[in-house]
């Protein structure tokens, strides 16, 4: 079933030619130099040479910046950028086996999950003893012609005959330096569970080849992908942008469930409701849990004994989005669906526990292997999860219809079920995102979606017009726009000075989450959500005081003495917080841990697609056929000019991160600048407002008015010789040349 290699190289450079455009790929001439710099530096004939000492310190010492180890995981400048030869980042520094502890602030090497002080001579030795096996593993790879598998494993052999390097060669760092040598033997990535995730992904025919015990070499993998590489002939770094920007490696699960857990009849309803219900019967939330531990304390305490808490884990809180389910006669394969969110509980349904999915009939049945399953197992083999791959993609969608009893009212779906998912486990989510990408509108949009449903029964969309206006103005949402003066007093509760027969009295007032949280006491079978816009702009620890202990999802209902009035307070546990953070004024790392652990935190991103698929079919330009204005320079007319705005705002967004470093990814232009009425903009005036009056200002702001990186980001043809914008092109009039100044880097 699996695919051919022509067909992957095909694929692939389908997608290189599609995002050539919107990519920062690196040039090969760049590349090169970057390579030569490093294999110079840190050649076998330089580690030869070394001393102990000067290992030590030229090799493993990552406080060095010229060292081996720095370059290899941090170094980022005009002589070598380590992120063009891919990553080892993350983790501790225990990968390379020694380092300078600041905990003991000498030398360590790691054993198991500790760190052992040693002593410098001791780190010295090591440290050599590394270059040396530096030294060996290059006459291996060198001697070896690497022209077939048959080459690989003979090489591999003789590696894992010498014990000394037999492990040492497989550090995911040891690899990325071959890389820099060897790039046509050995690839870029060094992560054997990625490399797996992504020749899986690709549906590749290395199954067929290669032997169980060789599922975990990263050198035999390299064989299947460097040969990728070679057919599309572009570099290792380009290859993996493209890689990158299709799919998430390493982030998908493999599951195997066994259908005669079901009845026919509960079978047909699972498949045909666009949701996985775990065979469970639990009257309880799961989203309660946070770990197996808990979930097998509870058990104990119902005396539940149908499942393991494993199993139970396995099949609720477990899984998460992409997760793919094969259902399973035996071993034969009859559905395959892919995770579209995370677990749910509704206590009023038949299935209270949920997972949204979309289910796909296995068109080319196949075995798994493995045994078969009493409930749920996780899938190994790779050639058993390239099939399920290939069954998604070749498999029939099945059609969604309504579930008996159950009101025609389509499941939430994308950001929607995120915040809703969240909200259950949490009670309190924060949007976070670059400015533009439609925070506030998806809070205030999910709460009206949740409440007509709640209180309707429908979705918000279908209600009536005077429907709608009753769930905009319900008591049960209240909005909150927060500011930097705003504090405690204004939130929980405060002293406010009140003239009382003509004397000046301080009482205390109830605060705007005070009085919420009473509101929805009095109504505890109804929702109440709490929209806390700008949530950034204050100061969450002080605003909150010790209600940070009462919000926390398992913590709801219990009292606790407020500060001021000393009255006892509980949060109900229907109350739900939803919060923005525009993540260009302040960093989810900047908030209090405390608070951060008791909120959930969704990520929105440009939306590049929502753009793309309108602009398709209104693309900005003027036919031949147009009425030209008799006060338009004809020669300037906006004539036959089109732009793409989903291309151009991802290129200039790229261009952001390049120029602006680590902190451009939060300062990027969302999505929501170019709508209007929530339709893409369609006519070049509004196009030139948007960057007139939006772009501008905002990309001024983010490099202070840095000439020389606002010519990085929008292109050099905007600015005259004098370095200021070119106010005449930003009317309509200019607008053809205005396309052709921004285009510069895009087209």
């Amino acid at each position: 079933m699996e695919k051919n290699i022509e067909e992957i190289v095909g694929f692939l450079s389908q997608q290189y030619e599609r995002l050539k455009n919107s990519i920062n790929f690196v040039n090969d001439d760049l590349l090169a130099e970057q390579r030569n710099y490093f294999t110079t530096k840190f050649s076998k004939e330089v580690l030869e040479r070394m001393t102990p000492e000067e290992a030590l310190e030229n090799l493993m010492n990552s406080k060095n910046r010229d060292s081996l180890v720095y370059h290899l995981e941090f170094k980022n400048d005009e002589d070598f950028n380590t992120s063009n030869f891919g990553g080892i980042g993350g983790g501790t520094a225990g990968k390379f086996t020694i380092f300078h502890s600041n905990k003991f602030d000498q030398w360590v090497k790691w054993e198991g999950n500790s760190q052992v002080p040693i002593s410098d001579q001791a780190a010295q030795e090591r440290a050599y003893e590394i270059s040396q096996n530096l030294v060996k593993l290059h006459q291996h790879i060198e001697s070896s012609p690497h022209e077939t598998i048959e080459d690989v494993r003979e090489m591999v052999r003789v590696i894992e005959t010498d014990q000394i390097i037999a492990r040492f060669y497989q550090y995911g760092w040891v690899h990325k330096y071959f890389h820099l040598f060897y790039p046509e033997k050995i690839s870029d990535f060094s992560a054997t569970n990625t490399f797996r995730s992504l020749l899986v992904k690709l549906k590749h025919p290395f199954v067929n080849v290669i032997s169980g015990e060789e599922e975990d070499n990263t050198y035999i993998f390299d064989f299947f992908y460097n040969d990728l590489v070679k057919k599309m002939g572009l570099s290792h770094p380009n290859v993996s942008r493209v890689i990158h920007s299709l799919f998430e490696l390493g982030s998908t699960n493999y599951y195997k469930v066994e259908l005669n857990q079901y009845s026919v009849s509960d079978l047909n309803k699972m498949i045909q409701s666009e949701y996985f219900f775990p065979p469970i019967k639990l009257n309880r939330d799961l989203s309660d849990f946070t770990s197996t531990k808990e979930l097998r304390e509870f058990t104990k305490t119902i005396d539940y004994r149908e499942y393991s808490a494993t199993q139970i884990n396995s099949l609720t809180i477990g899984l998460k989005r992409n997760d793919i389910l094969l259902l399973v006669n035996e071993r034969k394969a009859e559905y395959v669906g892919v995770l579209q969110g995370e677990y749910e509980y509704i206590s009023d349904e038949a299935f209270q526990h949920r997972v949204p999915i979309v289910w796909h009939k296995v068109k080319d049945t196949f075995e798994i292997s493995g045994k078969v399953p009493k409930l749920i197992n996780r899938i190994y083999p790779i050639k058993d999860q390239v099939n399920v791959e290939l069954a998604v993609e070749k498999g029939d969608t099945v059609s969604s219809t309504i579930l008996p009893n159950r009101k025609e009212i389509k499941p939430l779906k994308g950001i929607m079920r995120e915040i809703n998912s969240l909200l259950m486990k949490k009670k309190q989510v924060i949007l976070t995102g670059a400015p533009g990408t439609g925070k506030s509108y998806w809070a205030l949009n999910t709460v009206y979606e949740l409440v007509a449903r709640q209180n309707y029964q429908n979705s918000f969309v279908n209600l009536q017009p005077e429907e709608q206006k009753q769930v905009k103005n319900s008591t049960q949402i209240k909005v909150v726009v927060m500011h930097s003066n705003y504090g405690y007093e204004e939130f929980v509760e405060g002293l406010r000075p009140e003239n009382v027969n003509g004397e000046l009295v301080f009482n205390v007032k109830d605060g705007v989450l005070k009085e919420f949280a009473n509101e929805a006491i009095l109504e505890p079978d109804k929702n109440y959500y709490l929209i806390l816009d700008e949530i950034n702009r204050t100061d969450l620890t002080k605003v909150f005081g010790e209600l940070i202990y009462s919000i926390e999802n398992t913590k709801r209902g219990e009292y606790i003495e407020l500060s001021v009035s000393k009255d006892r307070f509980t949060m109900p546990s229907n109350l739900y917080i939803i919060g923005t953070m525009n993540n260009a004024d302040k960093s989810v790392s900047m908030i209090d841990l405390a608070l951060r652990r008791r909120f959930g935190f969704i990520n929105l991103e440009t939306d590049y697609e929502l753009i793309n698929q309108v602009i398709q079919e209104n693309p900005i330009l003027v036919d031949e056929e147009d009425v030209v204005d008799e006060n338009m320079d004809p020669e300037s007319s906006t004539r036959g000019a089109e732009i793409n705005i989903s291309d151009w705002l991802l290129a200039v967004n790229e261009r952001i991160i390049d120029t602006l470093g680590s902190e451009g990814k939060d300062l990027q232009i969302g999505h929501s600048y170019f709508l209007s009425k929530g339709d893409v903009i369609s006519e070049p005036a509004q196009l030139v407002d948007v960057i007139k009056y939006e772009v501008i200002p905002l990309l001024e702001e983010y490099t202070y008015n840095n000439t020389e990186q606002l010519k990085r980001i929008l292109g050099r043809k905007i600015f005259d010789s004098s370095n200021r914008l070119k106010k005449d092109l930003l009317t309509e009039a200019k607008f053809a040349d205005l396309v052709e100044a921004l285009d510069e880097q895009v087209l």
